[in-house]
């Protein structure tokens, strides 16, 4: 018998592999993490922008005001995002927007051209985790283990020089002289 709760538990679960798992966006300059997918709100076709909620902290935003060039943005007031790590242009922040761009104000329009994604949980290599970690116990047999080749390797050196000394006092000392 399930236990209260379990089938809404297991209802969340195949929801969240269902959603695509978050990614973070790079400035494309200098690798910075600009932003995430958890404050993506749309896309841009028109512009190739992503349009977020909020950036991080590592993008400044130029308080200059300026008119848009675009034709479709005639009336829009934008404000410059720049990447604090390598001063790259990322894209704007509409501040003034005719009706039809309404849904573009006070949102972070950056450029998909200046920017990377990573895909979290997308790394290839996972970690062994089937593995017995690493403990005093085992950590001191290891060491004793380490002491003891270090042990046989300087035998094995002395031995070798006594050979080479060997080899050194020999008449032709290995060489012909012809």
């Amino acid at each position: 018998m399930p236990s209260p709760g379990s089938e809404e538990r297991g209802e969340a679960t195949k929801a969240a592999r269902e959603e695509p798992p978050p990614m973070v966006f790079l400035c494309a300059g200098c690798k910075r993490a600009v932003g995430d997918s958890l404050d993506w709100e749309a896309n841009d076709e028109d512009t190739r922008s992503l349009l977020l909620r909020s950036v991080s902290p590592t993008i400044k935003v130029d308080k200059e005001q300026k008119l848009s060039d675009w034709p479709e943005e005639r009336g829009c007031m934008l404000e410059t995002l720049i990447c604090s790590g390598c001063e790259m242009t990322l894209g704007s922040i509409y501040r003034c927007t005719p009706r039809h761009l309404d849904y573009k104000r006070d949102l972070y329009c950056l450029n998909i051209d200046c920017l990377e994604s990573y895909t979290l949980g997308s790394a290839g290599k996972k970690a062994d985790v089937d593995k017995e970690p690493l403990t005093l116990g085992s950590q001191a047999i290891l060491e004793e283990s380490l002491e003891r080749a270090e042990t046989t390797l300087k035998a094995l050196e002395h031995r070798l020089s006594l050979v080479e000394s060997g080899f050194a006092s020999l008449p032709n000392n290995g060489r012909d002289e012809s």
